[in-house]
């Protein structure tokens, strides 16, 4: 009896440690196969999606001479870069910087430093992963009016369709049919919105922007016949209008458009060239006016400012609203006037005051006598400061701003025209067909989520199309 009890207790204990056996034997080939299967999808992942670390980018090497391994070899994490999958997350923000006056032959020119300069002057966007060519549809058109450049770029409406300014503003016109710049569309949709230039407000950039019509910036050369029908300037439509009303950021020059009595200094003089108010206006009063009702019926932050120094003291993140006013014309008529790093700064500050998305553009106008070296290092510097965002689309965008037109009128931008007739000594005629010759593609340089799609060559209609997708699909984010 005793040696059968002994016998079963044995067993009992084989069995157990049979089954536990074979516990950990399984348990051991589900870790292999849930391994390899990690493994298999990975290296499909990479395949499909062309991820590589700088150790798995391979070339040639024994096909090269030493003298070209090292360079090679170099060159791998900029090809590594390349290979990166494109991000799949869409911006909750997005940054519009515009540059009028460049296109790719300065930037060839003035990348590499002269004689006189030492170091290397690569250019931020250089670094950018994405470039597109947006077309000029201009070169197809006679003639081409800037404001309806920018209408189509900020509209999305191809050139041949922008709506034409009317001259008899007692003429029915249906306003819910009228075109929304991409900033308005931003509003519409919650987004807090800015515009910063060193041109002034009422320049074609923003016009285009406030979704103005006409041609006039202010009433000093406006038809007396556009007058007694109603018509309005560019200027009064801005400051009235539900774009710039809604704006939360609105920085430039073009005080002499916005007021009849406007401070000549030395250092800020009227700029003759440009249209000058005479109505007794004061828009900007009008502006802080308004303000103040809004304050009334929900707190709001606001301030107006026209000098330099008020900027630099100015606590931007405790505001919602910000209008500055930094010059009589354009802000290269004044010597005291802001640099674009600061305002750039400062708008960043109100729009990221209660952490939503938004959208800003910037508007760089670098004219024909300008240092433009020192302009491009200007903006160099005000992208290198700027506060990476990982949930930040930044788009870069050059043209060499130059659009012909039949007539010249100086309140528009027609210096570039203007100095042909010096340069050329030609007919006006022939001017336009030599402009029409000049390659004036723009650049677009992206870098942020989604600026993968910004690449190869599209029309000027693009740019407004793919922003507003963009922007759409960021409100869905949490």
């Amino acid at each position: 009896m005793v040696t059968t009890q002994r016998t079963k207790e044995i067993c009992q204990i084989i069995r157990l440690k049979s089954t536990q056996v074979f516990l950990v034997a399984g348990t051991c080939l589900v870790t292999v196969m849930v391994t390899l299967l990690c493994i298999s999808f990975m290296t499909r992942y990479e395949v499909e999606n062309e991820v590589a670390n700088v150790a798995d980018v391979d070339y040639w090497r024994d096909k090269v001479a030493p003298s070209q391994k090292i360079w090679y070899d170099k060159g791998i994490d900029e090809l590594n870069e390349a290979l990166r999958p494109m991000d799949s997350t869409y911006p909750r923000s997005v940054r519009i910087f515009v540059v009028q006056g460049i296109d790719g032959r300065d930037l060839a020119a003035f990348r590499f430093p002269t004689k006189d300069s030492q170091g290397s002057s690569n250019f931020v966007w250089d670094h950018f992963p994405h470039l597109a060519r947006l077309e000029n549809s201009c070169s197809q058109q006679v003639p081409c009016q800037v404001a309806s450049v920018s209408r189509t770029l900020w509209s999305g409406i191809p050139l041949d369709k922008v709506p034409e300014s009317q001259e008899d503003c007692g003429r029915v016109f249906n306003a819910t049919q009228a075109p929304i710049s991409i900033l308005r569309q931003a509003q519409l949709a919650g987004l807090r919105t800015g515009f910063v230039t060193t041109q002034r407000l009422t320049g074609s950039t923003g016009a285009a922007l406030g979704n103005t019509n006409g041609n006039f910036e202010c009433d000093e050369r406006m038809p007396l016949s556009s007058i007694r029908s109603g018509c309005k300037d560019i200027a009064h439509q801005l400051m009235s209008g539900e774009t710039v009303q809604a704006l939360n950021v609105l920085i430039g020059g073009g005080r002499q458009m916005l007021s009849s009595l406007v401070p000549k200094t030395k250092y800020d003089p009227v700029d003759e060239l440009l249209c000058e108010s005479n109505d007794g206006r004061n828009l900007l009063k009008d502006w802080r006016t308004q303000k103040l009702r809004e304050s009334k019926v929900k707190p709001i932050v606001f301030d107006l400012i026209q000098r330099t120094d008020e900027l630099e003291s100015l606590n931007a993140s405790s505001f919602d609203y910000l209008m500055g006013v930094m010059a009589n014309g354009d802000l290269s008529g004044n010597s005291k006037a802001p640099s674009l790093t600061l305002m750039v700064q400062k708008s960043l500050k109100v729009l990221n005051k209660y952490q939503q998305g938004y959208l800003l553009i910037v508007e760089q106008f670098i004219a024909s006598n300008m240092n433009k070296r020192e302009q491009l290092q200007l903006l160099n510097d005000t992208l290198a400061n700027l506060h990476e965002a990982q949930d930040t689309l930044t788009l870069l965008l050059m043209t060499n701003a130059i659009y012909p037109k039949a007539s010249l009128d100086v309140s528009e931008e027609t210096e570039a025209i203007s100095l042909l007739a010096g340069i050329f000594n030609e007919a006006e005629s022939e001017i336009q067909k030599r402009l029409h010759q000049i390659p004036s593609e723009s650049l677009l340089f992206a870098q942020g989520p989604k600026s993968s799609i910004f690449r190869g060559v599209r029309k000027e209609t693009f740019l407004a199309h793919a922003v507003s997708h963009v922007l759409s699909r960021s409100r869905t984010r949490p």
